[in-house]
């Protein structure tokens, strides 16, 4: 039989606005709210919640969602798109199974048997014709298609559901936490930036500990002679997906991958190998490239002007075009300024000197271990 609905009268209760209120939009966080007695049957306004999505790198804003939801419903059915769907949207949304988990993760214990899962094929799943549920849960984007499935269900004489709006989160910048930020490189999962506008006031020194924390190679390390750079370089290129964005650091490096038919994303130069000027510079062939820039970054530094030149490189890729920066000083801890704004799933490519290359895909993981190392690093004073 399920739960009864709960009266309209009792103090405490706001009734969910319906498709029939005068066609009135939905107030985020108005629509239901938790009842004020003690009997257990009205613990709950409804007896079965539809949520769907895509649900990729799951944030802060998916969890207020399922926990709001999970308040108002006695069970929440949550439909996640199917891996397909999903790649349509980006390419980097990760495996069903794996965003599956991740909302598991966030999961209050005690409510667990009050979720199941499912595979969403398409845009209103099973919402049209779905006999047991009696309420939909979602935001104000994804309100009309909420709307259009009650209109489907009373077109097909079936009840409409109840449409229980809830406001999105915000991150610490006021913008709308959302997957396509995170996987942009733009926030973390709680809304915090990587990249601050105060990063852009000052120069920061290479401090003793963080010169200790970089001594150990910083991604994964491809072996290969000290006299044929293309062996670990070739290593090196098989080990990175196809659609992923390539930064090269260093001279010998960059040169190395156009000597391989392969042209970065971004290059990083500054004329020098192992601290050393390096006469094959030279042989770097700038038409390679859209974007051609200089900025200046004396060695154990990290400076304003270097962060303004890779923010344009970075930004650049969303036009497609490739950019070529020239340092003037040194460019040894651009990857650290990279990382924290480059899209999730990027790949910088630089030297080990007597060992071959390393590599470091661009991930939450990396950004955060890249944001502490900036903090670590003294800022100067003015």
């Amino acid at each position: 039989m399920g739960q009864p609905h709960p009266p309209t009268d009792v103090p405490g209760w706001v009734r969910a606005r319906s498709h029939r209120d005068d066609g009135a939009r939905y107030a985020p966080g108005h629509i239901t709210r938790s009842p004020k007695v003690r009997d257990s049957r009205w613990r709950h306004m409804f007896r079965r919640g539809l949520l769907g999505g895509t649900f990729d790198r799951v944030h802060k804003g998916h969890a207020r969602l399922i926990n709001q939801a999970l308040e108002q419903c006695a069970h929440l059915e949550i439909w996640i798109t199917s891996d397909d769907v999903a790649k349509t949207k980006d390419e980097r949304c990760w495996d069903w199974s794996r965003r599956r988990s991740e909302i598991e993760m966030i999961d209050d214990p005690d409510s667990r048997s009050r979720v199941s899962f499912d595979v969403l094929h398409d845009s209103f799943g099973p919402a049209t014709e779905h006999l047991d549920a009696d309420a939909i849960i979602c935001t104000n984007e994804t309100l009309p298609g909420c709307e259009e499935i009650n209109r489907i269900r009373i077109e097909n004489q079936m009840k409409p559901l109840e449409i229980i709006v809830i406001e999105h989160a915000r991150g610490s910048d006021g913008q709308l936490i959302s997957s396509s930020r995170i996987r942009n490189g733009r926030i973390d999962q709680s809304g915090e930036l990587f990249i601050h506008e105060s990063d852009f006031n000052g120069a920061r020194t290479l401090s003793p500990k963080v010169e200790l924390m970089l001594k150990t190679p910083f991604g994964t390390l491809h072996e290969g002679p000290e006299s044929d750079h293309a062996i670990a370089l070739t290593k090196a290129l098989e080990s990175i997906q196809s659609d992923s964005n390539i930064v090269a650091v260093g001279d010998v490096t960059v040169l190395g991958l156009l000597k391989l038919s392969c042209t970065p994303d971004i290059a990083i130069i500054d004329g020098m190998t192992q601290r050393d000027n390096w006469p094959n510079t030279k042989l770097i062939d700038h038409s390679k490239f859209d974007i051609v820039s200089s900025t200046q970054n004396p060695a154990g530094k990290l400076t304003p002007q270097l962060f303004e030149t890779c923010k344009s490189a970075v930004n650049s890729l969303n036009y497609g075009s490739k950019s070529l920066i020239i340092v003037d000083g040194e460019e040894d801890l651009s990857p650290i300024v990279l990382h924290l704004m480059l899209p999730i799933d990027s790949v910088i490519i630089y030297g080990q000197p007597g060992r071959g290359v390393v590599t470091r895909v661009t991930d939450l993981e990396t950004k955060k271990n890249c944001r502490a190392i900036l903090e670590s690093m003294a800022l100067d004073s003015p």
